[in-house]
């Protein structure tokens, strides 16, 4: 797949206001939560267990962790992000909060931990977005002890989708949603194998998300231009959901799959 397509569906978080990062767990949130639970993270973890929030963004793996097992919980993170900035972000979370947690640079691709050190991996909405796939995937099983697990959840559907190529007929849409190497069960699950993972499980997940249109818009506008090729695009997509959903609020449904495997 492109890099450039990849790259433009990066999201920039230098340039991210608290409300942006807030608004963006509102629909990464539920996600995070299934894959913990489908991981056997939470609502109670196997003890001792020292867990690897990988491309951690703004540490919500961390937070949901966290706030299910409570302070008593002798469970330890490790929140990595390649972006200092997150890195940064995450730090100061722990820090607010009191977590048993640490933050630090940590490129997915390359990661900076020895060989068997996790019993967990987990990874939310990150791999779709990098290089190299099976490289991820190789490096996650190498920092994993054996019977460690790894989880990971991808977009089958961001809840903006549909609209937009209901909005305009003759946009494609990145194909990291369609024929990408994380786009179906049957890719996905060729991936792990091949990375030398076993019972791996692949499960759709489906939520809706409501907010008002007017901030919707307020909150994707950069985004929608770097999907949409522009201005111009981005402003006819605004004025068909304006059209259906006025000043109102609007509800998208969001798809993704949460995936969880064992190292042997």
């Amino acid at each position: 797949m492109s890099a450039d397509i990849k790259t433009n569906m990066k999201w920039d978080y230098s340039k991210s206001s608290s409300e942006d990062n807030a608004r963006m767990e509102e629909f990464t949130s539920p996600p995070a939560r299934a894959m913990l639970v489908q991981a056997g993270l939470i609502p109670s973890a196997p003890e001792g267990a020292l867990v690897l929030d990988n491309a951690c963004g703004t540490a919500i793996v961390a937070s949901l962790l966290f706030e299910a097992l409570g302070k008593t919980s002798d469970v330890r993170a490790v929140c990595g992000d390649l972006e200092e900035v997150m890195v940064k972000l995450a730090a100061e979370r722990i820090a607010h909060n009191g977590w048993n947690a640490e933050a630090r640079v940590a490129d997915a691709q390359a990661l900076p931990f020895p060989d068997n050190h996790f019993t967990h991996n987990m990874m939310n909405f990150g791999i779709q977005l990098m290089p190299d796939n099976p490289l991820v995937l190789k490096e996650s099983f190498r920092v994993l002890k054996s019977g460690g697990k790894v989880g990971m959840t991808t977009w089958i559907t961001p809840g903006w989708l549909p609209s937009m190529q209901a909005a305009i007929p003759s946009w494609t849409p990145p194909p990291l949603f369609t024929s990408g190497p994380m786009a179906s069960t049957e890719a996905i699950t060729g991936l792990l194998r091949a990375a030398g993972f076993v019972g791996i499980e692949v499960k759709p997940i489906s939520f809706e998300h409501s907010e008002s249109v007017a901030r919707y818009f307020k909150h994707m506008k950069p985004l929608l231009e770097k999907l949409l090729g522009g201005e111009k695009p981005s402003e006819t997509y605004e004025a068909y959901m304006r059209e259906r959903h006025g000043d109102g609020d609007l509800t998208l449904t969001w798809e993704a799959f949460v995936i969880t495997a064992e190292k042997p």
